[in-house]
């Protein structure tokens, strides 16, 4: 039997009890439209053995799904959401999961947290200092769920859209007092014996080919790369580098799109040969974007997120009583607030301001193309159309100071934010006629949803710290342990 120190042994108890209860309930039939009840028709006797019953397997818990949006608070997930079915898509696949928790994310100290922080106490059960990663206070070692269920046997996928040695994702392994400590970082990856890894590069980690190879790991460049046989460790390491070594924003398209929900099927079809699982999956750029105000860009990887949480979806209805998906955040940024307003306008929107940045912007200043020409460029990338007398005036302004670079640093930051004013008016124009608006570009306090869906998923209603989501998957698998 399946068993982890620390879980009450009553939660076994309450889950046969509670498995018994169910499976006496019978729901009700409709009732029929006619008054007159059907005949009673009494067989007659024969000597033919009666047919075998069928049985129903007892919920055994082997996978385990744990989606993180990075950022992503309620109001990221509603803005979303709402620009969906405001354009008569389907709405985010998560939002209906029978089980609906929240979770509060602020650090050892009640301060709001960083997503080193918030990751530790997602990952161990147990709160730490802003930058401390897989550690206590005072510099204790914890291990971490993905380490536990590996010593029991499990498969661990850690995959993301950031770097490999970012916050989040390092939170299942790495052991270290600072979360900029990429070299020491990247070894605790290497030695720690998971089988699958995803995401961007390594920021001081030039060997990590050798390294990998060193340690039992392949290195690939997409999933399209993967050689055949599933037994060795991967490491998909994307190519597509951009900004903090993750890969391109969502955005953006081209070869970016799809790289999670490839990754997370990628990660299924591997794992799924060691018949237990663990798998973390971060949406790790909804936070950088939400950081810079970029509300398209943040929808966009809020949708690139969702994809993937579509791919464990689909495995959880292949094995409905073995699988267990929790979606949630490790804190949101932005402190997001929505109004009355056009969500599709978050949807309009076809190039990240860092693109635009390089790109649009780069030759628009290279060319001294005049406001007149440039104009129906920036509005055709950012779904600006018909625009307003007051609207073209604000992008006006904002291309002058671009055009010229006539702004001091700071003032361009206090008047803009981090872009070139012309991409900044522009993300602003299309935030404000969606009705959204950003209150800092830093994380906040607020609380963030958890869902949950499939066996297990009890564990997480209700309102409680983020420490319980370490304590609610291992109580599940103790409820539910694979005989």
């Amino acid at each position: 039997m399946f068993t982890f120190r620390g879980i009450n042994r009553a939660l076994s108890g309450f889950a046969a009890l509670l498995l018994a209860f169910c499976a006496g309930c019978v729901p009700l039939a409709p009732a029929e439209a006619t008054a007159s009840p059907a005949p009673v028709v009494i067989a007659p006797k024969t000597d033919s053995p009666a047919p075998t019953p069928v049985l129903t397997p007892e919920p055994a818990l082997k996978y385990v799904f744990l989606f993180i949006g990075d950022g992503m608070g309620p109001n990221q997930i509603l803005a979303t959401n709402e620009a969906l079915l405001a354009a008569g898509r389907e709405p985010l696949c998560f939002l209906d999961f029978p089980v609906a928790g929240t979770a509060h994310t602020n650090n050892v100290e009640g301060k709001v947290t960083d997503s080193a922080a918030a990751a530790t106490a997602i990952s161990t059960g147990q709160k730490t200092e802003n930058g401390y990663l897989g550690l206590d206070p005072e510099g204790g070692r914890l291990t971490t769920i993905a380490e536990t269920l590996r010593n029991e046997g499990f498969g661990i996928g850690i995959l993301t859209t950031v770097s490999l040695d970012h916050a989040t994702p390092a939170g299942f392994y790495a052991h270290v007092t600072s979360r900029r400590s990429y070299a020491t970082i990247a070894d605790d990856l290497f030695a720690s014996g998971f089988d699958f890894f995803a995401g961007g590069g390594f920021h001081e980690t030039p060997d990590a080919a050798e390294l990998a190879l060193e340690n039992g790991y392949s290195i690939v460049r997409s999933p399209a790369e993967t050689p055949d046989g599933s037994e060795a460790g991967l490491i998909v390491s994307s190519d597509l580098i951009f900004g903090d070594y993750g890969v391109l924003p969502a955005i953006d398209g081209g070869a970016r799109s799809g790289f999670l929900k490839d990754c997370t099927s990628l990660a299924i079809s591997r794992l799924t040969s060691r018949n237990r699982f663990f798998m973390m999956v971060e949406g790790g750029r909804i936070d950088y974007f939400c950081h810079y105000n970029d509300a398209a860009s943040f929808v966009a990887e809020v949708l690139d997120f969702n994809d993937a949480v579509g791919e464990a979806i689909s495995f959880y209805r292949a094995h409905p009583g073995e699988t267990l998906i929790v979606v949630t955040a490790d804190h949101e940024t932005g402190d997001i607030s929505l109004s009355s307003g056009d969500r599709t306008a978050l949807l309009s929107q076809t190039v990240s301001s860092d693109i635009c940045d390089d790109t649009l912007v780069a030759e628009c200043v290279s060319a001294q193309t005049p406001f007149e020409e440039a104009l129906p460029r920036f509005a055709a990338a950012f779904g600006l159309q018909n625009l307003t007398a007051d609207e073209t005036a604000f992008l006006k302004t904002a291309y002058g100071h671009t055009l010229k670079g006539d702004l001091p640093s700071n003032k361009a930051n206090e008047e803009y934010g981090v872009y070139e004013p012309i991409t900044s008016a522009c993300a602003k124009l299309v935030a404000a006629r969606a009705g959204l608006s950003f209150g800092s570009g830093s994380h906040s306090a607020t609380p963030v949803p958890v869902y949950a869906i499939g066996t297990g998923a009890e564990f997480f209603a209700g309102d409680y710290e983020n420490t319980n989501l370490h304590d609610a998957i291992l109580a599940a698998l103790a409820a539910y342990p694979v005989r």
